[in-house]
């Protein structure tokens, strides 16, 4: 575990002293993520530069408190992760555990936050366990979930008239769960999956599958693939000109950091379902300049994500004058939740945070102005179409 290195204009505000706080002494914030392997690129340490500029712009401290942050590399090990969220919970009176990068790794530290009563404010992972099946009123989901990425890019290509759809999918568990998300988002919207296929893992070339869609008749492929994969098949389908000749292709995850890798050449045209974009608006443009001063790099979504779920916890804090776990989530829940991520925000009692959701395309090469605004919007879907119903949950908490 390591200390938090801040900048010096906020080392007096934040003091990172060698023994841990006292229960009452700070209100301290512990950042698990992994900041050296797979997932890194997509938050990793640049999480821990956006949570800090959270805290300054708090002002760093809360009920009169220092904030403190803690930070760990879990190196996306389960083991690692719940040893360090032991630790932290049981003895390093960590208030708040946030991002948590990796679903198998978050539905340990959920279980472990529920009985220890703490908090977590989980952005990176996908599972939606945490505010469902396992749901234990500790723990918000404050980005995304299946759901809503993949029913934002159906119900917006649904919108714009776009009502069949081809799926490409990778031929394992994941991958068919997508699938399945996507057929179930297509048919509830009124439109028909006209084919599908499944790719195996570790393929290079996948002319057989694109050519399949382009032979369906598909008005849109959704493309559920990701990592070499992903990279290779969207090559391939700006080399057949599928997207010039008609059919909108998207994805189910991008992010900045895969847009920066690949780059706009070999993804212009790709759409996609995003929580957030540093090019927005003029709040999500500042962040962005101000991670980018830290950084050398313009953030993405995850890094945003926890700018907004750290801003609204040390709100919450305030409103319930006090960092007991219960009567924060209990003010998360009453607060206003708008904020440059957050838009339309409600934060609902199984802990799942629904807000406004966005279809992104990737610029042309020769569009971007700035050298790395590589996204622009095609449409928004408002929170209650982009998020399932409170409803429809199957969290026990909600049941009773």
């Amino acid at each position: 575990m390591k200390k938090l290195l801040l900048a010096t204009s906020l080392l007096a505000l934040i003091p990172l002293t060698g023994a841990a706080q006292t229960g009452n002494g700070a209100v301290k914030i512990g950042i698990l993520n992994d900041q050296s392997s797979s997932f890194s690129a997509l938050g990793g340490t640049e999480v821990i530069e956006a949570v800090a500029l959270a805290v300054e712009a708090h002002g760093g401290t809360a009920l009169g408190k220092p904030v403190e942050v803690v930070s760990a590399d879990h190196q996306n090990k389960p083991d690692v992760a719940l040893s360090i969220a032991r630790e932290w919970l049981e003895t390093g009176d960590v208030d708040v555990i946030v991002d948590v990068a990796n679903s198998a790794i978050a539905l340990g530290v959920n279980t472990l936050i529920g009985e220890k009563g703490k908090l977590g404010l989980f952005i990176s992972p996908l599972t939606d366990r945490p505010t469902e099946a396992d749901c234990n009123g500790h723990v918000a989901a404050w980005a995304y979930d299946a759901y809503s990425t993949v029913g934002t890019a159906v119900k917006a290509q649904l919108a714009k008239g776009l009502d069949s759809f081809f799926i490409i999918s990778p031929d394992y568990e994941a991958g068919k769960v997508q699938e399945a998300w996507v057929e179930t988002a297509v048919t509830e919207g009124g439109g028909t999956v006209v084919g599908k296929v499944r790719a195996p893992l570790g393929g290079t070339d996948f002319s057989s599958f694109i050519l399949q869609a382009q032979a369906s008749g598909a008005k849109a492929i959704q493309i559920n693939l990701n990592g070499s994969e992903l990279i290779n098949a969207l090559k391939q389908i700006q080399e057949f000109g599928i997207i010039e000749q008609g059919q909108a292709v998207s994805v189910t995850f991008l992010h900045q950091s895969d847009a920066r890798a690949i780059g706009a050449e070999s993804l212009q045209g790709i759409q996609f379902a995003a929580p957030w974009f540093w090019t927005q608006d003029d709040d999500s443009r500042a962040f962005g300049m101000a991670m980018k001063a830290k950084t050398g790099n313009a953030p993405g979504w995850i890094a945003a994500g926890n700018y907004s779920a750290v801003g609204a916890y040390l709100r919450a804090v305030e409103k319930a004058g006090t960092d007991d776990a219960d009567a924060v989530f209990s003010a998360l829940q009453e607060i206003d939740l708008n904020d440059m991520f957050v838009k339309n925000g409600t934060l609902y009692p199984n802990g799942r945070l629904a807000h406004d959701m966005h279809l992104l395309e990737v610029k042309a090469p020769a569009e971007l102005t700035e050298g790395d605004d590589y996204f622009q919007l095609v449409s928004t879907v408002a929170a209650a179409d982009a998020f399932r119903d409170i409803s429809a949950s199957t969290c026990p908490l909600i049941k009773k």
